[in-house]
């Protein structure tokens, strides 16, 4: 907040889970930085591309602009962004005259206005049967439940943060209070662990180097829980994992790094 204040930004972005780390933004800390960037007069910009479904409710937290994509959380394609704007970033996307085609947010939003009265209007050539699967998979899921898609996202991520985390030994990149169900990042010493889960049949993500004055050298892998499929049955989802495990990490952390 006194950072917004000094620096006075006319736009702040931030991740609401950012994906090398597995690290999500708590509602209080976005509540209170679109707090301060309303009072600057800024706007405030959330990705959620990697929330998977821990939803975010713009109006409750003030969020002027959502960023998504339907691929991840939303078990869809990945063929086109997804903008959803609140009150004042309609108003400042309205009042802005666009100098790219492409990201035009401003000949978006006219063009939505154009289908919603009815009518027509070309811009672009879309991924049309993409988008249509992608309507399909947001079907599914509210038909699944939105609150259900939350509840089951946090259940599964507890469940795998506890056995990597406490019956494994690894160590998670994000500190309690800021940890993402849906991207588990943790700590490891063995540069071929990406390999040994393909051995034993499951992807998982290799770790992404830290920026921002961060150390050098750190290796991490990642583990992603998205997707309906998993969401279904948590308990399912974490033995299946716990059997890839056993197989790419047979020892707890501890003992490997003491040799035994």
């Amino acid at each position: 907040e006194e950072m917004i204040a000094r620096e006075n930004p006319a736009v702040l972005f931030a991740p609401h889970v950012e994906t090398s780390t597995g690290i999500l933004l708590p509602d209080d800390y976005i509540k209170r930085a679109c707090a301060a960037m309303e009072k600057e007069g800024g706007l405030f910009v959330l990705d959620c591309i990697a929330s998977g479904t821990v939803w975010t409710n713009m109006e409750e937290l003030g969020v002027d602009v959502l960023i998504s994509a339907p691929q991840k959380g939303w078990t869809g394609p990945s063929c086109a962004g997804l903008v959803m704007l609140g009150k004042r970033g309609v108003e400042a996307t309205r009042a802005t005259k666009g100098t790219s085609f492409v990201v035009d947010l401003r000949k978006w939003l006219e063009l939505m206005d154009s289908y919603e009265a009815g009518g027509f209007m070309y811009h672009a050539t879309m991924p049309t049967d993409a988008l249509a699967q992608f309507r399909d998979v947001m079907l599914e899921t509210k038909d699944f439940g939105f609150q259900n898609a939350h509840d089951a996202a946090w259940e599964l991520g507890n469940h795998v943060r506890k056995y990597m985390c406490e019956d494994k030994g690894l160590v998670s990149v994000a500190a309690p209070g800021f940890q993402s169900p849906g991207v588990v990042v943790v700590h490891t010493e063995d540069n071929g662990v990406v390999g040994k889960f393909i051995a034993a049949g499951t992807q998982i993500a290799a770790g992404v180097p830290f920026m921002i004055g961060e150390p050098e050298g750190t290796t991490t892998f990642r583990i992603g829980l998205f997707g309906l499929d998993k969401l279904r049955d948590p308990a399912v989802t974490t033995d299946n994992l716990k059997r890839a495990m056993e197989v790419a990490l047979p020892c707890p952390a501890q003992e490997a790094e003491a040799g035994y």
